[in-house]
This record gives C-alpha cells, sequence and structure tokens, in this order.
C-alpha cells in the first residue's frame, strides 16, 4: 500500500465536500481527476470510502474512520510546513549553542542583545559549560555551533579563530606581585597557588605554561569555577592564574591584574561548527553577532586590565 499526501489531501477535501464537485471546485482540479484519485486510493486500501447518490456524498463507516486519520496525518502535514516556513522567514525557531563560561559573562551578552532586536521571536538556548562538553554537544548535533578553544582532532569539524586571551595574574591590591606592572610565571612558586580542575581549558594552559617556565607549581587549592578561584584570592590564600576573558566575570576593586610574562601563554578562541551542517539564517546572524562581541569585549578587558603607572 503506498497512498501518497496528495491522495490523502484530495479524500480530506471530499469528505468535507456535499459533491465530488464542490470538493473538485475547492482544489482547483477537474472532477473526474478527484474521482480518479478516489478510486485509487478505494483499490489499494480494498474497500469503498462513499456511497454516493444523485443528492448526497455519504462515508461508509470505513471511509468515516480512515477520515478521521488522514484528517490529522494532513493537518500535521501541514502545520509542519508552515512552521518550517515560519522559521525559515526569521519569526520563530530556536538556536543552541554551546560556550565557556568566561565567553558566557564576556562576549554573549552583547551578542544576544544585537540578535534580539534582529530575531525577537527566536529562542536561544546557551549552553555555558567547559571544553570537552561544548564540543561532545557539538558533534552530537544539539547546538549549532560552539564558541570555545580549538578541539583537538575532530575532522568532522571545522574552527575560525576569533582572537588570542592572554593570561594574568590575579592577586589581592596588598600582594607583593602586585607593586610591578608585569609577573612572571617564575614568581608563582613562591606563592600557595589556587588552579582550576584539570578537565578546564585554563588549568591545561597554565600548566602548559609553567612547564614552558621550567617551573613546578603543586597547587595549594584546585576548584571548578572561576570565581571560586578568586574569592579565594580575595580571601587572601594565594593567587592565581586567569585569561583575559575571565576578567569581567568579577570585581576587580579589590584585586590586582597584571599580565604574566616569559612566557606570554594566550590562549587561542575561536568557533566550532559542523562542517556538513548548513546553519539557519538566525544561526549564522548570532554566528556574526559574536565574532563582533568578541572583538569589543577583548578591547574591554584588556583595558580594564592595563596596570596602573
Amino acid at each position: 500500500m503506498n497512498i501518497t499526501l496528495r491522495q490523502l489531501q484530495v479524500f480530506v477535501a471530499a469528505s468535507r465536500a456535499r459533491s465530488f464537485s464542490e470538493a473538485a471546485d475547492k482544489l482547483g482540479i477537474s472532477q473526474p481527476s478527484l474521482s480518479g484519485t478516489i478510486a485509487k486510493i478505494e483499490a489499494q486500501i480494498g474497500f469503498k470510502l462513499f456511497d454516493r447518490t444523485t443528492r448526497s456524498l455519504l462515508l461508509t463507516p470505513d471511509g468515516r474512520d480512515l477520515a478521521a486519520v488522514a484528517e490529522d496525518l494532513v493537518r500535521d502535514f501541514e502545520s509542519a510546513l508552515d512552521g518550517i516556513a515560519v522559521r525559515a522567514a526569521g519569526k520563530r525557531g530556536r538556536v543552541s549553542l554551546a560556550v565557556l563560561p568566561s565567553v558566557a559573562a564576556t562576549v554573549l551578552p552583547r551578542a544576544l542583545r544585537a540578535f534580539a532586536k534582529q530575531f525577537p521571536e527566536i529562542d536561544i538556548a546557551v549552553h555555558d559549560v567547559l571544553q570537552d562538553r561544548a564540543v561532545a554537544l557539538l558533534r552530537n548535533g544539539v547546538v549549532d555551533f560552539a564558541v570555545t578553544i580549538q578541539a583537538g582532532s575532530y575532522p568532522e569539524l571545522a574552527y575560525e579563530e576569533l582572537g588570542a586571551d592572554p593570561f594574568f595574574l590575579v592577586c589581592e591590591r596588598g600582594h607583593a606581585l602586585a607593586r610591578h606592572k608585569t609577573a612572571q610565571w617564575s614568581d608563582l612558586p613562591d606563592y600557595p597557588f589556587i588552579a582550576l580542575l584539570p578537565t578546564t581549558s585554563v588549568r591545561r594552559f597554565t600548566d602548559a605554561a609553567m612547564a614552558q617556565a621550567g617551573i613546578a607549581v603543586r597547587p595549594r587549592y584546585e576548584v571548578e569555577q572561576i570565581l571560586s578561584a578568586v574569592t579565594l584570592v580575595s580571601a587572601g590564600l594565594g593567587v592565581t592564574a586567569l585569561p583575559a576573558l575571565t576578567l569581567a566575570m568579577f570585581d576587580e576593586r579589590r584585586l590586582a591584574v597584571r599580565p604574566l610574562e616569559e612566557p606570554a601563554i594566550h590562549r587561542r578562541m575561536g568557533v566550532l561548527t559542523l562542517k556538513e551542517r548548513t546553519p539557519s539564517a538566525q544561526a549564522r546572524f548570532l554566528l556574526e553577532a559574536v565574532r563582533k562581541a568578541f572583538a569589543t569585549a577583548n578591547k574591554r578587558v584588556f583595558t580594564a586590565a592595563k596596570p596602573p603607572d
């Protein structure tokens, strides 16, 4: 049995009409064409759909049962098509993205404001997660794109760099290291160090920087969230190293922020997309808004982090 959607549409129109000629007029087809379609359906299913007289057109009991099913199928299909058309026109829909928490705090608000002006009816799902989770969400098709550091070797992913995110020392304003305009990684072993967990992108870069500097620092404290690390610094429990984009996540008035040098480490940030997936117009607009917001956020954060003369 292979009844087409068009045949169901013809049958539904006939089931609502008082005659085949009336149904044919509503569909814009000839009566013989409509009658032929009904005959083909009856031949496939093996029973009559209508009892026809000179004055009336009545559904058979089996015809009524099929009409109820056909009504639902045609309505659902037409509703789905309308929904796709509405989304394509940018009137409704949903965009999903995965971002690092620092991106969510610094870059995303500006991008979402621009997006909301253009697409006020589009819903946004933001997954502010760590690097590995962001990549997994993208690879599984849950999000349209991810803003994070460059992932490992995934042939299905495309990477577009947005910029570099340098690292800064964060310490109390009265700390000895705050007296200088810059700090060096080799300064850190002399003080209790507050590190992010090894599962975070921040920790991977700080470990790499210390290895390049030829130092070994055993963290006194390990935390998962950036705000937790900053809270411990504010309490005088040690120092930490954070990339520039994270600095907007906390109030710097009680803290000192100094560029970390020798080596100067940069966390490369960018957009990950699936190569074989064509993003919607809304997703493309949001991606462009993220690009612009990233450039603006970098300038703002670096200015705020500039040490005093």
